[in-house]
């Protein structure tokens, strides 16, 4: 049997239209797509990929994995890797592994509610990659764990400080939002989006990273990962060009997905893997405004977005907003860790002069707007946190964009609560679907939902459109910083 053949078997002819109960008894309403296209069978996933295929080429990668493993085991390059590069893989290592979880999670989910047999399909093989990563992610801890000093997340605490930590709530933010989308829209967040436009930072540039500072296994890992990428972008690319193709009342929808998913991709990969490329190795092959401009600016905007301009999609909403705060954020994102480091599992380290001077190189806003704050670290200033930071209650990362002296906090009042936000783009997705955001409040919601802005001006030393204050005076209602987690 041909190849093509036995494809159409394992999708097209597995699928049926139930006439013994009505659709609804089989999806629901809230897992039904928005989407329209005429006949959905006609879809076809561009790989075609039957699983003995599948399973083959897995094998193989998993052996060449394990291989590098083994051998950075025996000749003991793990434990040479550079100190710097370990404590990253402390958050990060934890970080990515429920990632993919929650991907795998999500395409389960896609897998059982799409209405094309062949997304289906690709989706549930996506399920089994997304698994498989995860899975490297742990063996990879283990190899931390048994060469390296303490510090790293055991087993039994990981899924605790991924779920209550702050610092892990922007990313579990993000995840349980996007497994929680209209199935064609879970196609365009996670396929479309956050694999064509920014896993090349994950993938690419942070595995770059990791092999200058002697980290083999991260590299040969996140190199198997990337080619499963390949695949996921193809269905993201095809989906959305099917979408567009066929019937015009798509468009919108498209659009709107893509402007979310664009702004939360950008605010969790310049909050994560800002600081993975700019500050923790000690070897910087590349800063993450190089990544980001080649990989999303170049390859995804100016390239395949641009190609979809013929069926009326256009740029992403915020992206200009996106490309101002490149400028500063890991920077921000850095002060604000290293104000916090006593809440903290790793160590998050005062930069060098060699540091300083590639990321003047880099940021030309840098000496201007950042420099002078690591001058007072250098000169013994306190700048440790005396108080919680305003989070944004959309993407959970502390309101400190676009920088600290100019850091925007916009509020909005919906149903007799006060809501705020990091920045324009959250604020959209807010008022897009608010009843999403409300469900659970965090501690910011809670803690300053009676707060006018003036109040929230004084405590933030800014004003609510960003303007500095100067000077710093704390109003009456201060409230502490949140505490070392006793589990620590």
């Amino acid at each position: 049997m041909k190849t093509r053949e036995q494809y159409q078997r394992l999708t097209h002819s597995l699928h049926w239209d139930p006439t013994y109960v009505s659709a609804d008894a089989y999806i629901p309403d809230e897992w039904r797509t928005a989407c329209t296209m005429p006949d959905w069978k006609k879809f076809n996933d561009p790989f075609q990929i039957l699983f003995e295929d599948y399973i083959r080429i897995q094998a193989e990668k998993e052996d060449k994995f394990h291989a590098v493993r083994d051998a950075g085991a025996r000749f003991g390059h793990i434990g040479r890797v550079d100190p710097r590069w370990v404590e990253a893989m402390k958050s990060f290592n934890t970080a990515l592994t429920y990632s993919e979880y929650y991907n795998y999670r999500g395409h389960v989910r896609v897998a059982r509610f799409a209405p094309a047999p062949a997304i289906r399909i690709a989706s549930m093989v996506q399920a089994m990659d997304e698994r498989r990563h995860a899975e490297e992610a742990i063996y990879q801890a283990k190899d931390y764990v048994k060469h390296h000093e303490s510090g790293f997340l055991l087993p039994k605490d990981r899924i605790t400080f991924f779920e209550r930590h702050w610092y892990f709530q922007g990313d579990r933010s993000f995840f349980e939002d996007l497994i929680t989308t209209d199935p064609i829209e879970a196609i365009i967040g996670t396929n479309l989006v956050f694999e064509t436009a920014f896993t090349n930072l994950l993938f690419i540039a942070a595995p770059a990273a990791g092999v200058a500072n002697g980290d083999f296994g991260f590299g040969q890992a996140h190199l198997t990962i990337q080619s499963d990428e390949t695949r996921h972008m193809a269905l993201g690319q095809s989906v959305a060009r099917a979408m567009l193709q066929n019937d015009d009342t798509n468009l919108a929808l498209i659009q709107d997905w893509l402007d979310k998913w664009f702004w939360r991709c950008h605010r969790l990969l310049l909050a994560v893997v800002g600081p993975v490329l700019d500050y923790f190795p000690k070897n910087k092959p590349i800063s993450y405004k190089e990544a980001f401009q080649r990989y999303v600016v170049e390859d995804f905007i100016q390239g395949y977005v641009s190609e979809l301009s013929q069926f009326g999609l256009k740029p992403p909403r915020h992206l200009d907003q996106a490309l101002a705060e490149i400028e500063h954020g890991s920077h921000s994102i850095w002060r604000g860790l290293y104000a916090s480091r006593k809440q903290l599992w790793f160590d998050v380290h005062q930069p060098t002069a060699e540091d300083l001077a590639w990321l003047n190189d880099k940021y030309p806003a840098f000496a201007g707007s950042h420099a002078p704050f690591w001058r007072e670290v250098a000169d013994g200033a306190n700048v440790d946190a005396d108080t919680a930071p305003m989070i944004c209650d959309v993407c959970q990362f502390p309101c400190v964009f676009p920088e600290p002296a100019h850091a925007v906090a916009l509020p909005t009042d919906f149903e007799g609560r006060r809501y705020w936000f990091c920045s324009q783009g959250c604020q959209w997705i807010f008022d897009r679907e608010p009843h999403k955001y409300t469900r659970g409040p965090g501690s910011s919601t809670l803690t300053l939902a009676d707060k006018d802005p003036s109040w929230v001006a004084q405590f933030l030393n800014i004003s609510p459109d960003g303007t500095p204050l100067g000077g710093t005076s704390v109003p009456d209602g201060y409230f502490p910083a949140m505490p070392v987690p006793t589990t620590l």
